[in-house]
């Protein structure tokens, strides 16, 4: 590890898990530069059995680097992105098919005698309380029939599985990325039924010189626009809202689409605009499949289940070798169990194999995702033991 003079450094391990199984031929970290942050990284397959390496994959990556970065989200946010950073470049290399970076611990080495730590316990939510009833059914039958007959229903078949996508992200980036491709999937349909002239905006003029009159065509989603900014549902109230988040989703996507802004920016910017974006694109194909009834003048993003986040302290501090790639805590078991007052609530079973240390600390409710998350972002967690 290069060495830094200032004395604000401090020294991290960020641990994370991909879903491809891949292994480094010598046994040994590597170093690299990233983004001027000297690192150290190593990564194993997450499973030692070769048949298992293959049904069931799994990467554990260990990196080491050093910033000036006292808050310990921030710092494990900037080691996933550094991860995510050496993982696309080898992709380019090797072309393995690397999945999506999750993140499972941070510690902090600086003190060889006390190790300081960020663990988390990501509990899986694949279930809703809410009941698939005979109305629900009604109005698939009637869009299914719509989308099979109307002239441009193959537009909002693509639109609805790109609004299906969108909701399953748990990253706004991604998720707006795929809204904005369903509201622009709808664009011919909605500008017919505006009268409006599809994926263009037409301005007359006449040439300075000569006075001839000439016809201006900028491309623009102007089925789309005249759609979010209310012409279908003309409503004076609404009209400036309608118009401030028309431009706030075009702008984004000129930001996005065009790199014009850096990840972080953009990542910012999308957990503000996504809700509106896949609120049009929700009410725009219920209007298109002549299900009107479910438009609605509000509208909430389901996201899934907020993470519980382990911060503590282990004494004395840790002297793993990095190629160990050792989670501070290993999540025995994780599920739901129902309480009598809170409902289904994590349960968790921690166990540590660190026989020498003492290890403690507290749990707390993640609100805001990892990326964009600083302490003041923490909820205390109350737990029963």
């Amino acid at each position: 590890m290069a060495k830094n003079k200032s004395e604000n450094l401090r020294r991290y391990r960020v641990l994370t898990h991909q879903q491809h199984s891949v292994a480094l031929h010598g046994p040994a970290p590597f170093a690299v530069t990233v983004g001027e942050f000297a690192c150290r990284v190593f990564f194993r397959p997450s499973q030692t059995d070769p048949s298992l390496q293959r049904t069931q994959g799994g990467t554990l990556i260990q990196m080491e680097f050093e910033a000036a970065e006292p808050d310990p989200l921030r710092a494990a946010s900037l080691g996933c992105r550094l991860t995510e950073d050496v993982l696309a470049g080898l992709a380019l290399v090797t072309g393995e098919p690397f999945g999506d970076v999750t993140f499972v611990h941070l510690v902090d080495i600086t003190n060889d005698t006390t190790t300081s730590f960020v663990f988390l316990l990501a509990p899986r939510h694949l279930h809703t309380d809410r009941l698939i009833n005979g109305s629900d059914i009604s109005h698939l039958r009637s869009m299914l029939a719509h989308w099979d007959h109307l002239p441009k229903g193959g537009r909002l078949r693509r639109a609805a599985a790109l609004y299906q996508r969108a909701l399953r992200e748990d990253d706004y980036v991604s998720s707006f990325q795929l809204t904005y491709m369903g509201l622009e999937a709808l664009e011919p349909p909605l500008a017919e039924q505006l009268g409006v002239t599809s994926g263009s905006e037409e301005t007359k003029g006449n040439c300075e010189t000569c006075g001839a009159e000439f016809t201006r065509r900028r491309t623009v989603l102007n089925g789309v626009r005249a759609y979010i900014r209310g012409a279908k549902h003309p409503d004076p109230a609404s009209t400036e809202q309608r118009e401030k988040e028309w431009k706030q989703i075009n702008g984004l996507r000129q930001d996005l689409f065009h790199s014009l802004a850096d990840i972080e920016k953009l990542s910012s910017k999308s957990r503000t605009v996504v809700a509106a974006a896949a609120h049009y694109l929700h009410d725009a194909l219920c209007c298109l499949s002549h299900a009107h009834d479910l438009e609605a003048a509000t509208y909430r993003l389901p996201r899934s289940a907020k993470h519980v986040i382990m911060m503590g302290t282990i004494e004395p501090g840790i002297q793993d070798a990095l190629e160990e790639c050792r989670p501070v805590i290993t999540l025995k078991e994780l599920g739901w169990d129902r309480h009598p007052k809170h409902g289904f609530v994590p349960r968790a079973n921690l166990v540590h194999d660190r026989s020498n240390a003492e290890i403690g600390g507290e749990f707390f409710w993640l609100t805001a995702p990892l990326d964009v998350a600083t302490e003041s972002d923490l909820r205390t967690a109350a737990y029963e033991a």
